[in-house]
């Protein structure tokens, strides 16, 4: 049967949602899921160490990291090269190309632009179309994230609310984090979730996205010159990368006491971390004072064991932050 153009284009969702609500979480989800095709993603952090990354388990060669930037800014030609890239990677016969794109955005990520670049890119536009857009809301913080600009418009864009970590509060206030939510999206599909499980089969394969709708909200979209957005000032990333081992019990009195007396300037802490006499990694996870921390894959046999983390956040002291995570390196 002839093919048409359009039924050979390939389907993107775009996952969006503020620093710490769950979407690299969702994106593994979806990724172990899925059985209908291959999957390629695309995946940008805010900082110079990418994380993210490593903890999606998709194949190497169908997985493009941008770092040291949001994508709907400085790095939105990398976004449009890195798509261009991945499909151009996939398309070899013996790797059978992928069937469809996720991109996951950087949590300070306005999505307009986002959206933007697969819109008005010519190339792009004949490659791929936007199938939906996937805002992940974490449901403890969401009410005091709700004064930034930022977490409102990745929440009006959405085609898919999922409200994760539900567990973390009580019916009435998920009722009222409902209504926050339809006051800035009436029309978007709302989900409720813990640890960003969703079914795939719900959220892949759906077209939502609409052109027409998009462009009532926001007229403009198209107008390459609309959307050079400032960013808040003040948020600022730490990464840092550190050879050894860490004191497991040093390091667990130091983040929990960095919390305690930091934990509303700290938006956000993600880290691969090498614990002494552990053969595997330790995943670690915190939204404020919230943490999370797990043990991940085992280390191979020919990588470098070292510690990558990443703080983000307002008027964080970077030396002293430094400092204090070398302190908890087994001496």
């Amino acid at each position: 049967m002839h093919q048409t153009q359009a039924s050979r284009k390939i389907p993107v969702t775009v996952i969006s949602g503020f620093l710490g609500a769950g979407k690299t979480t969702l994106v593994n989800h979806l990724m172990q899921q899925h059985t209908g095709g291959r999957i390629g993603v695309v995946v940008n952090e805010f900082g110079e160490v990418g994380i993210d990354g490593q903890l999606i388990v998709a194949e190497e060669e169908a997985l493009i990291e941008i770092n040291n930037g949001c994508v709907c800014c400085t790095v939105r030609a990398d976004l449009v090269a890195s798509v261009k890239e991945l499909l151009a990677r996939t398309q070899d016969p013996s790797h059978g190309g992928i069937d469809r794109l996720i991109v996951e955005t950087s949590g300070l990520a306005d999505p307009a632009p986002v959206l933007q670049t697969f819109l008005a890119d010519p190339d792009l536009r004949e490659a791929v179309e936007l199938e939906s857009v996937v805002t992940v809301v974490d449901a403890h913080h969401f009410g005091q994230q709700l004064h930034d600009e930022i977490v409102r418009e990745q929440v009006a864009f959405a085609d898919v609310i999922v409200i994760n970590k539900i567990d973390l509060i009580d019916q009435s206030a998920l009722e009222q984090l409902e209504f926050q939510i339809r006051a800035l999206n009436p029309t978007a599909s709302i989900t409720t979730t813990n640890q960003s499980r969703v079914a795939a089969n719900s959220l892949l394969g759906v077209r939502r996205f609409s052109l027409p709708a998009l462009l009532g909200l926001e007229p403009d979209l198209l107008d390459e010159n609309a959307h050079d957005h400032e960013h808040d000032a003040s948020i600022q990333s730490c990464a840092l990368i550190e050879a050894g081992a860490l004191d497991p019990d040093r390091f667990n009195r130091w983040i929990n006491q960095l919390v305690q007396e930091r934990g509303q300037q700290l938006m956000r802490m993600k880290g691969v971390l090498h614990f002494e006499s552990e053969p595997r990694q330790f995943h670690f996870h915190s939204v404020h004072m919230l943490l999370e921390g797990r043990p991940g894959r085992a280390w191979r046999a020919d990588e470098t064991r070292e510690n990558k983390f990443v703080f983000i956040g307002r008027d964080l002291d970077m030396p002293r932050l430094r400092e204090a995570f070398v302190n908890c390196l087994h001496s």
